[in-house]
């Protein structure tokens, strides 16, 4: 495959910051993340969110066994993609507006394979979060920052209310740092791929215990007893500390996941 700086002319096209785009180089990289994509349960259908020049497309295309989906913003990229790989199925526009639950259940279960625009990261996570059922396993390349905060345990500076929610979610495996030079052009900072595993922890109302999280850490710098009290103020928090063996003086990031846990069953709704 031609150098992205080449393909870019002749597409009249370049690099746009406004959309974090930074096209993968590297052939290990490319092999690495496909060849986890595809490991583990096996899917009906593969995704892979952002496409760019097909980097990884062209590898999916040929090792996959099951049809692949391309989620592509950018119309001249798109344009591009259904030349090179024609018949392939490509959605395009803003992946965050499409109907991702529907298609889903069209596909059955699916593999997610993206190297993330940036500024997409958050978004991106918690729209596969919402239809994780119908997941077996994702693969991203994120900003390392980014992956440190969904790694993260208590104690650490990146631990915070991402690093709970994604932990409960998923089973998360560090595939590796990817330098600037992986890409073209290179970002101002290193990148990092991830592996997500879909895990439900039994017996568990995960989304009251996400909402209770997030309320723990709605002002980081406050006490975790003021936070909870503004948006939950039915509810006789520092009764419910002091019975968690907590202090009233505890902030969000000393919490860790057993004690939220705990904390979630005073909630009512």
């Amino acid at each position: 495959m031609a150098h992205p700086k080449e393909l870019l002319a002749r597409l009249d096209a370049n690099a746009r910051k406004s959309l974090s785009q930074n096209f993968l180089t590297s052939p290990h990289w490319a092999e690495t993340l496909t060849a986890a994509v595809m490991e583990g349960e096996s899917a009906q259908a593969i995704w892979e969110i952002g496409p760019g020049l097909g980097a990884l497309t062209q590898l999916l295309l040929k090792k996959a066994k099951v049809p692949v989906t391309l989620f592509e913003y950018d119309k001249k990229l798109s344009a591009f993609l259904r030349e090179e790989y024609p018949g392939v199925d490509l959605i395009e526009g803003d992946v965050l507006k499409a109907p991702l639950e529907d298609l889903a259940k069209k596909s059955g279960k699916v593999a997610v394979l993206s190297n993330l625009p940036y500024h997409l990261s958050s978004p991106v996570f918690f729209k596969l979060v919402e239809i994780k059922p119908h997941l077996t396993r994702v693969v991203l390349t994120f900003q390392k920052e980014f992956a440190e905060r969904l790694t993260a345990k208590v104690g650490q500076e990146a631990y915070g209310a991402l690093s709970i929610i994604a932990q409960l979610h998923f089973k998360i495996t560090n595939l590796g740092v990817l330098p600037p030079g992986a890409f073209y052009p290179p970002p101002a900072v290193a990148s990092q791929a991830v592996i997500l595993e879909t895990q439900t922890p039994k017996d568990l109302d995960l989304d009251k215990l996400c909402k209770v999280i997030k309320a723990g850490f709605l002002h980081p710098r406050k006490k975790m007893v003021s936070n909870l009290k503004q948006i939950f103020p039915e509810v006789d928090w520092l009764k419910t500390l002091e019975s968690n063996s907590l202090s009233p003086n505890t902030r969000a990031e000393e919490v860790h996941e057993q004690q939220w846990i705990s904390l979630s069953l005073a909630l009512k709704r």
